[in-house]
């Protein structure tokens, strides 16, 4: 009969130790889970392209793909005042009121101009995800009513997680570093 307690209580205390090990790195996932991506693309010209990732901890990636100064990986940590910030305006952008993309004429994009860059952002928070693709080729009535969300949301992105120490400073046009809209 003691052996039994011993190996009930052995076996209690081993689930209650795997219980608090799952949920500590349930906690930590959820700052280190990706709440926001944001992605810019090439134009025919010299636009350029990265995606910057920022975790609910603060932990910003950021991914060089053309005509920026820093190609591939870089990475720094946001304070919490620019989490706070980016949340704000997050929150402000409403993304979750807007379409999945804007990129055709199926969209609403008329007309549609080709050659020109776009911006993809995602955010990931207790209601799950949300990806807005917007083409700044898209024009019309329905572009002109979501561009200003996108371009606010997209600017404050830049400019709360610093995006300019990897892009490069912005010059005239075609020069890396200039984000053409």
């Amino acid at each position: 009969m003691q052996l039994f307690r011993l190996i009930a209580t052995g076996s209690a205390l081993l689930l209650m130790a795997c219980g608090t090990q799952a949920a500590t790195g349930k906690h930590r996932g959820a700052t280190s889970a990706p709440m926001l991506s944001m992605e810019r693309t090439t134009c025919f010209g010299m636009c350029p392209a990265y995606r910057v990732t920022l975790t609910g901890g603060g932990h910003i990636t950021f991914d060089g793909i053309a005509h920026v100064q820093t190609m591939g990986p870089a990475s720094a940590q946001a304070s919490p005042a620019q989490l706070k910030a980016v949340r704000a305006a997050i929150d402000q952008a409403d993304l979750r009121s807007l379409g999945d993309h804007y990129t055709t004429h199926e969209d609403g994009c008329s007309p549609l101009m080709m050659d020109m860059n776009g911006v993809k952002i995602t955010i990931s928070d207790t209601h799950g995800s949300k990806t807005v693709n917007f083409y700044y080729g898209c024009r019309g009535a329905i572009a002109n009513r979501v561009r200003p969300r996108i371009d606010k949301l997209a600017d404050t992105i830049d400019q709360q997680l610093d995006t300019a120490r990897w892009i490069g400073k912005p010059g005239g046009p075609g020069i890396p570093g200039e984000v053409t809209h």
